[in-house]
Formats: structure tokens, sequence, C-alpha cells
């Protein structure tokens, strides 16, 4: 009777290694458990690094050229023009001091008006264009992940209408969702772009500041994009290039932004390969994790029943 108890209650499998038999109650479901949530973990922190990469970027990642961490501390200010100067030209450069490695962005009634690096030295420079009439400036240093910093006092200036009445206006304004690029050289950016008011058709001058620029023609107001291989790194502060975006409509209004790319081999690649890697690691990871979790919950309950069984026939044996 001894002998048929142990015989039940345990059931021996070879062990491959050693050659000696072992019991299946040794089976180390703690351990496949352990090892399963954490690659449960794993994935999951995955999954969201792949989720955040395909949500965020508009297919480009953040460039590290800009200064990431804290939100700017020091105002941008704009130091020329001056309040009340009036012009009679048109684009006008703008000046001011900053805090080194922000992006500045410029506005004109609220409406951006072009961006630049701060560079070293604490200073920027770029050209905007001012509809005629009033124009209240403001510029606000931005960080890597696009927070602000104290905005500056409004410099009010006015341009006067050109002869005739054409030139900058309201009548055309062009902008941009993006206020900045980054590429490595040989690959693909593309600006989203957009027109708006006017009279159709528009020509639109693209002039990427590498030496290199690109006429195009829209026959109706709206978004569009333009896009552009460099083959250098930039050549100004952080590896910077201008680009500016000219456009004229049929009725002769003109239309005047700057924006920057920044061209290096330490900026991030466009984004639109890597998530899309991503996404497919994980269609094919999830499946064998959830299939091994079958299984192991499987294997432990199927050995739950196979000792219920032995131990009622054992009950009905003794």
């Amino acid at each position: 009777m001894i002998r048929l108890k142990l015989m039940v209650s345990l059931r021996y499998s070879h062990h491959r290694h050693t050659g000696r038999l072992r019991p299946h109650h040794e089976t180390s479901y703690a351990l496949l458990v352990f090892v399963l949530v954490l690659c449960g973990l794993l994935l999951g922190a995955y999954s969201v690094t792949a989720t955040a990469a395909n949500t965020t970027g508009g297919g480009q990642y953040t460039v590290g050229a800009v200064v990431n961490g804290p939100r700017p501390v020091k105002p941008a200010i704009i130091t020329s023009p001056v309040n009340g100067q009036v012009f009679q030209t048109n684009p006008i450069t703008v000046v001011g001091t900053c805090q080194p490695a922000t992006l500045v962005k410029v506005f004109k009634n609220g409406i951006l008006a072009g961006s630049v690096l701060c560079d070293a030295s604490g200073h920027f420079s770029l050209q905007i264009d001012l509809v005629i009439g009033q124009n209240a400036l403001t510029a606000v240093s931005y960080n890597a992940n696009d927070q602000a910093g104290p905005e500056s006092p409004a410099v009010n200036v006015t341009l006067v209408a050109p002869a005739g009445g054409l030139g900058f206006s309201t009548e055309l304004i062009i902008q941009s969702t993006s206020y900045y690029r980054g590429v490595q050289p040989g690959e693909q950016v593309v600006w989203p772009i957009e027109l708006v008011g006017g009279q159709s058709p528009y020509a639109v001058s693209v002039d990427w500041g590498d030496g290199t620029s690109d006429l195009l023609t829209r026959l109706a107001p709206g978004p569009f994009t333009a896009s552009h291989v460099y083959r250098k790194i930039g050549t100004g502060y952080l590896n910077s290039f201008p680009l500016i975006i000219r456009a004229t409509d049929a009725a002769g209004h003109t239309a005047y932004l700057q924006l920057t790319t920044i061209v290096s081999q330490s900026t991030a690649a466009s984004s639109t390969a890597q998530p899309a890697k991503k996404t497919f690691d994980l269609v094919m990871l999830w499946p064998i994790w959830i299939v091994l979790l079958l299984m192991v919950v499987s294997f432990w309950l199927g050995e739950r029943r196979e000792k219920a069984v032995m131990r009622r026939q054992f009950e009905a044996v003794a």
C-alpha cells in the first residue's frame, strides 16, 4: 500500500541534463510567473515609448540643439526697432537679447512672424514682415520642450502703405505649424506651410539657406508642404540654416516668413521609420507573450487537475 501511494502521488519525468528523475511538483511556477510579469512590464514600457513616438513630433524627433530642461527664465528683449518707429519698406530686421541656445519666436500682433536660435553671446536677429498700420512686436524664448519663457515688452511700430497700395499687407499671410525642424545630412526635411488670404494664384519662393531655393506655384490658399534634402551640416549657430519663405499673390501683395532648420549629425532622424518598426515589433511580441502566459496557466491548471484525479484514485484504492 505504501508503494502504491508513492507511485500515485509522485509522477516522475526524465531530466535531460542530469539523467535523474525529478517530480512534477518541483516545477517553479513562481519563477515562471516572475519572468512573464517582468517581460510584460518591459513590453508595456516599450509600448508607451512607441505610442509616444507615433503621436508626437510630426514626423520629426526633438532636436537636441535647443536647450532641454527647465523653462527659460530670461526674457527675450527686442532692442531694435524701438517704440514708435515708422517703416516704409518690408521686411524689417528685428534684433534683441535672449537666453543662449534657446529658440526665439517673434510675434506681430500675436501671430508668429519668425523664429531663430539665440546665439552663444545671448543675441538674436531675424527678418520679419509687417502689416500695413500698427504692429505690436513681442519675442519669447522656448526650450526644446516648447516651454515658453517670459514674454518681452511689446514694441509698437508702424508700416506706412507704399505707393499704389501694393506690397506687404494684411491681405496675405504665410503661416507654419512648425517653427524649426531638425534632420541629418542626406535626409529629407518636410515643412508645413499655409497661405492665408490674398488672391490666387500664388508664387512661393523657398530659400533653404544652403545656397538652394525652390519656386512653387499655388492655385489656391491653404496648407501645403515644401521638402528638401540638405547635403551638409548647418553653417550657422548650432548647425542651423535660416529658412526664408516669400509669397506673392495675383494682386501683388507679398508676405515673408523666416524659420529655422537644424542640420547636424547628432540631430535625430525622421521618426516615420522608427515608430513603424516599433509598431511591428509590438504586433509580434505581445501575442507571443500572451501565448506563453496561457501555456503556463494551462500547465498549472492541468497539473492541479492531475493531482486531484490521482488523489481521488488513491483514496478509492485506500
